[in-house]
């Protein structure tokens, strides 16, 4: 028997159509499944729905335990998946309320700045140096910064780290005030993805700063 509909509509509201899961949106691809089946007794009750897209769905619907290929998802973690999402709806995505290894994708508009800077020759006193400059829109999350000064100029630097576990590095530098450019490190096309081993061997002092820690293995 399936769930009343008003129980139905408040799990789908709840979890704004998306999987409690895997986190992505279903849509009209979406499922309320019994968390215990009612064969097994389980009430048509919010307590006892969680919503799954339709993979997750199969995988938490479908074990055969006389031929048991992986591992059969239990109620108590399917509860643990659906209260964490909830939580985290029902907060505005606070990231205190984020599910556990879960990363927001990038252009979810959650709880993810936007950030613009120019990037190229962003000014020159020189003849043979020419402005050329463009901007550059980015999602991400700013944790620190950083200035040097040595004999070839002044280095400003911004650590971000994105929802994709990489980060991102805008330097700006000052050269003796005949021209000043800038880029940013991690961007493709230009530049690599940024991993935190990275982070350690080029930009330290960012790393120091934002309180990023990493663990060599020898």
């Amino acid at each position: 028997m399936p769930f009343p509909a008003d129980i139905r509509e408040e799990a789908l509201v709840r979890s704004g159509r998306y999987c409690c899961v895997c986190h992505q949106a279903a849509g009209r691809d979406v499922n309320v499944h019994h968390i215990v089946q009612e064969a097994d007794g389980g009430p048509n009750t919010l307590e006892n729905a969680i919503v799954l897209c339709s993979r997750c769905h199969g995988e938490a619907g479908h074990y055969n335990p006389r031929h048991p290929l992986g591992t059969k998802y239990s109620p108590s973690e399917l509860r643990r998946h659906r209260d964490e999402w909830w939580a985290y709806r029902a907060n505005g995505y606070a990231p205190e309320h984020k599910p556990a290894d879960f990363q927001e994708p990038l252009g979810s508009g959650r709880g993810v700045p936007v950030h613009r800077r120019e990037v190229g020759v962003l000014w020159s006193h020189r003849a043979d140096i020419a402005v050329a400059k463009e901007t550059v829109e980015f999602e991400a999350r700013r944790l620190a910064e950083d200035r040097t000064e040595d004999q070839s100029g002044v280095r400003w630097m911004e650590l971000f780290a994105r929802s994709d576990g990489t980060f991102l590095v805008y330097v700006e530098s000052n050269h003796r005030c005949d021209w000043g450019d800038s880029f940013l490190d991690g961007a493709p096309p230009d530049h690599d993805p940024l991993r935190l081993d990275d982070l350690h061997e080029r930009y330290p002092s960012l790393a120091t700063a934002a309180g990023l820690q990493r663990v060599r293995r020898l």
